[in-house]
């Protein structure tokens, strides 16, 4: 806008001061350097796009409305998704009003469930209570899995990203009779950050370990994430191995490590992230099926938690922080893990990564390919991503050894 308004000003001091032939063939060479600064600058955090999984389907509006809202439903549907006593304490959670631009029905319908728990962190991340922002299971499910004695399972949303990211996979795990909390990582999603003084790996961990011990009682969970969300859920099942007692992986980042750096550039760097023209790029590359998912209504999801006031600050200093160096843990993690990888993912190439997630993973793995997908098989093939959850989450265990699934897997790359 700036730029946009500047340029009248910049023709007027030209025409000014030289014959008009010249006026054009000026104001191109401008245009021309400004665009390759901007592709400069994108190419930079195009890697990080990349490295960073799962951003193309959860980023956020082209500009910032500068206030938050609570979502129209909000008044109205507050028994929504409270599954016990202790979930009535819980907050409904502010959305931005670009909310009311996005078109698709589950996404709306997950937005109408998010709530807000609040937790302490350790002083060295945050000077007060933080409001952790998640969607949590259906209150029949909820209650179903407590009295079966089953553990909590919690999904993980990849870079940069929320948990309505899991919109479609939603509705289908519950339709398999999974009870499930989705959660959004500290300085992304929608929750309270207000308070919180680091945004880096480390800070993520201890919100996350706040979650576990103080919203879902200590007990051992089932813990996954898709993209850079599966490469935290190994971060944090190698710090706590007893919080973990299974693994869940879609299309998991494990073997590019850190973050770049933006420097004294920060500021302009994050600016690009959040522009619809990177943003598409990244859609691009993250589906398979391009035509029906990679529209302008999904970047829209991906990006509504742009517009909210911390995204700036946050995203910045979990950058310059270095990032998640995730390689090295892997094989400290020994829980039984399922391994789901989109067969056509032009992101994480699946007969690069798969081999050496089986060949490095300290547990029994279990891995699938699914068929007519790109990275985020969540998100194109949610139907099948459920039902394999739900086999490897409510069927008991194989008798055969983990080495034998390891090498049918290996076979089939």
């Amino acid at each position: 806008g700036a730029c946009a308004m500047a340029a009248p000003a910049a023709a007027s001091r030209l025409h000014a001061s030289r014959p008009r032939h010249d006026l054009l063939p000026a104001l191109r060479q401008r245009r021309v350097k400004a665009r390759t600064f901007f592709l400069a600058v994108a190419s930079l955090l195009l890697p990080l796009i990349v490295a960073g999984f799962g951003l193309a389907c959860t980023f956020a509006g082209p500009s910032r409305t500068g206030a938050l809202r609570p979502h129209a439903a909000t008044a109205t549907d507050s028994s929504v998704a409270r599954a016990s006593g202790a979930q009535a304490a819980l907050a409904e959670v502010p959305m931005p009003v670009a909310l009311a631009d996005i078109e698709e029905a589950r996404a709306q319908e997950a937005a109408k469930r998010y709530r807000m728990v609040e937790l302490t962190l350790p002083q060295e991340y945050a000077a007060g209570p933080v409001g952790a922002a998640f969607i949590g299971p259906a209150e029949v499910l909820a209650s179903e899995a407590e009295q079966a004695g089953r553990a909590p399972v919690v999904l993980l949303h990849g870079f940069d990203s929320s948990s309505l990211e899991y919109r479609r996979l939603l509705p289908e795990l519950e339709a398999a009779g999974v009870a499930v909390h989705f959660f959004d990582l500290l300085g992304w999603g929608f929750g309270d950050v207000s308070a919180v003084r680091d945004f880096s790996p480390a800070a993520k961990r201890a919100q996350l370990y706040a979650f576990w011990k103080q919203h879902l009682g200590g007990r051992p969970m089932v813990l996954g994430g898709a993209s850079l969300g599966g490469g935290i859920a190994i971060d944090f099942a190698a710090a706590y191995p007893e919080a973990v007692e299974k693994l869940i992986l879609i299309d998991a980042q494990g073997f590019i490590d850190g973050a770049p750096s933006l420097g004294p550039l920060g500021g302009l760097g994050i600016k690009v992230l959040s522009s619809w023209p990177l943003r598409w790029m990244a859609n691009q590359m993250a589906y398979y099926d391009k035509e029906t998912y990679a529209t302008d209504d999904a970047i829209r999801i991906g990006r509504l938690h742009v517009e909210t006031e911390s995204w700036e600050e946050a995203s910045l200093n979990y950058l310059n922080s270095g990032g998640y160096t995730l390689s090295p843990l892997i094989s400290k993690v020994g829980v039984p893990a399922l391994l789901l990888w989109g067969e056509q993912d032009e992101i994480l190439d699946g007969s690069e990564q798969v081999p050496r997630f089986l060949e490095e993973l300290g547990g029994p793995v279990r891995m699938e390919w699914i068929a007519d997908s790109g990275h985020v098989p969540h998100l194109e093939q949610p139907k099948r991503t459920a039902e394999l959850i739900a086999e490897f989450l409510l069927q008991p265990e194989e008798e055969p050894p983990a080495a034998r699934a390891k090498e049918s897997a290996v076979l089939a790359v």
